[in-house]
């Protein structure tokens, strides 16, 4: 069993940054001028179904907002795709080798 640790300083300053940065709301439009993804690939991200994702961009009387809650996920998503693409390449490569070393340990069991 992993003992649970007591937080740092810097772990409430990530914190702050968090609710400063990330915690903000995305609306699925403003998302969708960053990432490529179709209506079943956001749907997937949000954890709802394509109807409703495609309610989120029908007019009329049929239209519906997505929620605080998708619009928070959606904005958590775009921050960590964000961060990702920033990792320098060799952390890339040794998070892909302990990956593979991980998957082959299991393959083998």
């Amino acid at each position: 069993m992993i003992a649970a640790k007591t937080p740092t300083r810097r772990h409430w300053e990530l914190f702050e940054i968090y609710k400063a940065k990330v915690a903000i709301k995305m609306e699925p439009k403003e998302f969708l001028k960053h990432w490529s993804v179709n209506y079943e690939e956001l749907a997937e991200l949000c954890g709802r179904s394509k109807s409703t994702v495609a309610h989120w961009f029908s007019q009329g009387e049929h239209r519906r907002e997505p929620s605080e809650s998708d619009k928070r996920r959606l904005a958590e998503i775009h921050a960590l795709w964000i961060q990702f693409e920033n990792e320098p390449a060799h952390l890339r490569e040794i998070w892909a080798r302990k990956r593979r070393r991980k998957h082959k340990t299991n393959c083998n069991n």
